[in-house]
């Protein structure tokens, strides 16, 4: 019996040996906020604001170049520094996929938008239509990040942890 007993505690004191393994749900997290960093690192907002002043001033034509110099090269860099990162855990993999995705859309509502702005005060169903599917693209990105927070919450603005 004593050694029965003896062999349950060597086998047991020999297990708390093994090095500690992070859980896939830490992991997760960790890559989640690197997602999180490279999305909220978001130049093309500030190019919006731009284009937006200039809209308020009726200079179309100037939004379209502001697009096509700012935000538009600003959409591709982002969704390739997103493709760019490394993943492992097969959530993360889905999420930055996703993410590249929905980058890509927005990128090509930003081009819509700006071939419609390219002609001038013209007001058409056009001009609509990529105002709308860029203002889509927004949207469907604010939910994305409303995700990537419920996986690995943010406090003011950065990450925790």
């Amino acid at each position: 019996m004593r050694a029965t007993l003896a062999l349950v505690l060597t086998a047991c004191a020999c297990g708390n040996d093994a090095p500690e393994v992070a859980e896939p749900e830490a992991d997760l997290r960790a890559e989640v906020r690197l997602l999180q960093r490279a999305m909220t690192r978001d130049l093309v907002l500030l190019s919006l604001e731009e284009v937006e002043e200039a809209m308020a001033e009726d200079l179309p034509v100037r939004a379209a170049e502001l697009l096509e110099s700012g935000a538009i090269p600003a959409s591709r860099r982002q969704a390739e520094r997103v493709a760019g990162l490394a993943t492992h855990h097969p959530r993360a993999q889905a999420l930055r996929d996703e993410a590249v995705e929905l980058l890509g859309e927005r990128t090509r509502a930003l081009e819509a938008y700006q071939r419609a702005l390219e002609r001038g005060l013209v007001e058409d169903v056009t001009l609509l239509d990529a105002l709308s599917s860029q203002r889509e693209a927004e949207e469907a990105i604010d939910a994305f990040l409303g995700r990537l927070e419920a996986i690995a919450p943010l406090r003011n603005g950065k990450n925790q942890g």
